[in-house]
């Protein structure tokens, strides 16, 4: 055998053996459960569960937390609640459907990160993001008469509103109530820091 081809045969041995090593690392490095306890208590002490009828009490309180008043949230939860019901339900600790709008209206109204809204109702973070967009699209498809239609001479329109109004050129929308991430311009200094 040439000295390359004793290469080869000692570097695969070699990677042979990593792998079964790390094979064998894994198997005591099992999950020790599909779903954390703490999220399994949802239905009992989760935040749609122990606050939201408290809530319902209390108008100003809502009002702070969903920004919207009770009037609006069930009139807005009629209008979107034929798409968010499911076509099968198998899980008997499906999120309320109730609770997904009330989920993905406090996520902005608060300011707070996905993780945060998301531990207080009890969902993780992976599945919060999948209720947000779902309830998101949801939002938009049954609204979507009540919003401007995106065309040519009404972004012009409202380009020219904000530059009058606000002197601030090439806007074509504002988002009031969520802090959002963005990198800062060079040499920006603290005007960026929010």
């Amino acid at each position: 055998m040439s000295s390359s081809k004793n290469t080869s045969v000692i570097l695969v041995v070699s990677m042979a053996a990593c792998i079964v090593a790390l094979e064998e690392e894994d198997k005591g490095q099992r999950r020790k459960y599909w779903v954390s306890p703490y999220l399994q208590e949802r239905a009992l002490k989760g935040r749609y569960a122990s606050d939201f009828q408290n809530l319902l009490q209390n108008p100003s309180m809502f009002f702070e937390n969903f920004h919207m008043s009770q009037k609006s949230f069930n009139t807005l939860f009629g209008m979107v609640e034929q798409y968010l019901v499911p076509k099968r339900n198998t899980r008997p600790d499906a999120i309320q459907i109730k609770a997904k709008l009330a989920i993905v209206l406090e996520f902005p109204a608060s300011g707070d990160v996905q993780r945060h809204i998301g531990s207080t109702y009890r969902i993780s973070k992976q599945y919060f993001g999948v209720i947000l967009l779902q309830v998101s699209i949801v939002i938009w498809t049954a609204l979507r008469d009540e919003f401007p239609k995106w065309t040519s001479g009404n972004m012009l329109m409202w380009v020219e509103g904000f530059e009058d109004e606000w002197n601030f050129p090439n806007c074509i929308g504002a988002v009031d109530g969520k802090h959002m991430a963005i990198k800062g311009p060079p040499n920006s200094g603290s005007l960026f820091y929010n």
